[in-house]
C-alpha cells in the first residue's frame, strides 16, 4: 500500500476520530478510534515511536535513557512537520475519480492495534475490528516511514485537542485524588 495522504479528525457526532488513509492506488481505509481505544493507544504509540526511531538512528541506537531518546525523536518529528504539507486538503472521493474501499462503506471500528517495528524500516501498524456479530474480523496493516509516522503523530494529537478527551482525563484524575482513590470510584453516579 503505497499512501498519498492521512486525515484524522474529530467528529462530535460520533465522539470518534476518523481516520481516512488514502492511497497512490486510489484506495481509502476509514477506521473509528474510539475514545478508549485512543487514550489507550497514545502512550504506546509514542513510545513506539520514540523506539523506533532510536533503533533506526545510529547516534541514538546505544542511548538507554529514556529522556535523550525522546528528546531526539522530537528533534527529529520538528525537522520532518517543518517539511510536512498539512495545507492541502485531504481529496475526497468524487464521480469522475471514484475510490474504491477495500473495507467497505462503514469505517473500521478498531478493536485492537498492534504496532510492530522493523529495525531498517517502517513502523508497522496493524489496525482490527473484531465485534460480537461479527463471523470474521475485518482489519488491514500499514507500513509508515518516519515522516508518515510524525505525519500521522501529529494529526491524531490535534484530533484529540479537539475531542477535549485528555481534558476529561485529567479531570477525573485530579477529583479521584481530591475525593480519595476508590470511594470515589464506587459512588453511583447520576444524571438530574
Amino acid at each position: 500500500m503505497n499512501i498519498h495522504q492521512l486525515s484524522a479528525r474529530y467528529i462530535e457526532e460520533q465522539d470518534r476520530i476518523l481516520v481516512r488513509i488514502n492511497t497512490s492506488e486510489g484506495s481509502e481505509m476509514r477506521l473509528w478510534l474510539t475514545r478508549r481505544l485512543t487514550l489507550a493507544l497514545w502512550p504506546t504509540l509514542n513510545k513506539a515511536v520514540v523506539e523506533h526511531i532510536a533503533r533506526q538512528d545510529s547516534f541514538t541506537a546505544h542511548l538507554h535513557d529514556e529522556a535523550s531518546k525522546k528528546m531526539l525523536a522530537d528533534f527529529q518529528r520538528e525537522a520532518v512537520l517543518k517539511s510536512a504539507d498539512f495545507s492541502t486538503p485531504y481529496q475526497d472521493q468524487d464521480a469522475a475519480d471514484p475510490v474504491t474501499l477495500p473495507l467497505g462503506t462503514a469505517p473500521l471500528l478498531v478493536t485492537e492495534v498492534r504496532i510492530t517495528p522493523v529495525a531498517s524500516g517502517p513502523l508497522k501498524i496493524a489496525f482490527n475490528e473484531q465485534l460480537p456479530e461479527q463471523k470474521s474480523p475485518r482489519g488491514f496493516q500499514v507500513e509508515l516511514a518516519p515522516p508518515l509516522v510524525h505525519g500521522l503523530v501529529q494529526l491524531l494529537e490535534q484530533a484529540l485537542a479537539q475531542s477535549a478527551w485528555t481534558q476529561a482525563s485529567e479531570v477525573q484524575e485530579a477529583l479521584t485524588r481530591s475525593t480519595g482513590s476508590a470511594a470515589a470510584e464506587d459512588r453511583p453516579k447520576y444524571l438530574n
